[in-house]
C-alpha cells in the first residue's frame, strides 16, 4: 500500500468504520504499484568474506613456515635426546575405562531373565568385563527387565559391539538400553 494513506482512508480501506453509527463502506482499494523483480546480482563465486585476496602463500611466507617447521622439528630433537640422558620414560597414557549400566528388555513377562542373563555374559572380548550379578526391575504389566552392568575399555571395545551382541537375541530381546555410562 501506499505510505500516502491517513489512517481514517485506512481503516475505511480495511472495513472499519470510524464512528460506531456510520456503517461501514467497502472502499475499492487504490491500484498498487507492481512490485519490480528484484535483480539478482551475478554470482561471484570468488568472494571472500574476510577480505584476503591471496589465496596462495607468498615467497616469504613460505619461506617463513618452512623455517619454523625446521625449528620445531629440532626443538623436539634436541628434547627427545636430553630426555633419553637423564633417563625419563615417556608418560604412557592411562587406560580409560568405562561403567556401563544396560537395561535388557525381553519380549514378553514370561521369559526366563537369569537364562537370558547367563547366555548374554558368554560373550567375551579383549577389554570387556561383565559384572558379577543383575537385577530385576518391574516395567509394566508383569513384564521385568534385566539391569545389568559391564566395564569396557575404551581402547579396545565399542559400546555398539556389546549392545547389538545382546539385540542378537531377537527371539527373547525387544531392546537395550544404556542406562548409564561413566569412565572410571
Amino acid at each position: 500500500m501506499s505510505a500516502d494513506l491517513t489512517f481514517d482512508e485506512l481503516s475505511l480501506i480495511l472495513g472499519y468504520a470510524t464512528s460506531s453509527s456510520a456503517p461501514a463502506v467497502a472502499v475499492a482499494a487504490a491500484p498498487v504499484p507492481a512490485a519490480k523483480p528484484a535483480t539478482k546480482p551475478a554470482a561471484d563465486d570468488d568472494f571472500d568474506m574476510f577480505g584476503d585476496d591471496d589465496d596462495e602463500e607468498t615467497e616469504e611466507e613460505k619461506a617463513a613456515n618452512k623455517a619454523r617447521k625446521e625449528r620445531m622439528a629440532l626443538a623436539k630433537r634436541l628434547k627427545e635426546e636430553k630426555d633419553a640422558k637423564e633417563g625419563k620414560k615417556k608418560k604412557e597414557k592411562p587406560v580409560e575405562k568405562s561403567l556401563i549400566v544396560l537395561d535388557v528388555k525381553p519380549w514378553e513377562a514370561e521369559c526366563d531373565l537369569e537364562a537370558l542373563w547367563k547366555e548374554i555374559i558368554k560373550y567375551e572380548q579383549e577389554g570387556l568385563q561383565w559384572g558379577a550379578s543383575f537385577k530385576l526391575e518391574p516395567v509394566a504389566f508383569g513384564i521385568k527387565k534385566l539391569v545389568m552392568t559391564c566395564t569396557i575399555v575404551d581402547s579396545l571395545v565399542l559400546l555398539d559391539d556389546v549392545t547389538d551382541n545382546i539385540e542378537g537375541m531377537e527371539d527373547f530381546v525387544q531392546s537395550v538400553v544404556v542406562a548409564s555410562m561413566n569412565k572410571i
